[in-house]
């Protein structure tokens, strides 16, 4: 997304938010020395740290609760459904 936007003309100020519900995968990201002991690593992880640490991204933590990604990858209730489509700005779904 930065790319693209750098394309257009418009150069990003701070780093992109990464909200992850995850703390451990947070965790590993900011922390490189975590990486050597994790043999199960792909190589997408390794660029995730260097734009990390060259701080393009932040990744930050929200609770599972609050993560409006999982309108897409769960069966949800109704009143989260809309919850969800309001922080994602769609209004009521």
């Amino acid at each position: 997304m930065r790319t693209l936007l750098h394309e257009m003309g418009f150069s990003p100020t701070g780093p992109s938010m990464l909200r992850i519900d995850n703390q451990s995968a947070i965790s590993v990201a900011k922390h490189p020395e975590h990486h050597g002991r994790m043999k199960q690593l792909d190589i997408s992880w390794y660029w995730l740290r260097d734009v990390v640490y060259k701080e393009l991204i932040a990744p930050t933590f929200v609770p599972t609760a609050d993560q409006p990604a999982d309108i897409l990858t769960k069966s949800l209730a109704k009143p989260k459904v809309e919850l969800f489509c309001d922080m994602m700005g769609l209004g009521r779904c």
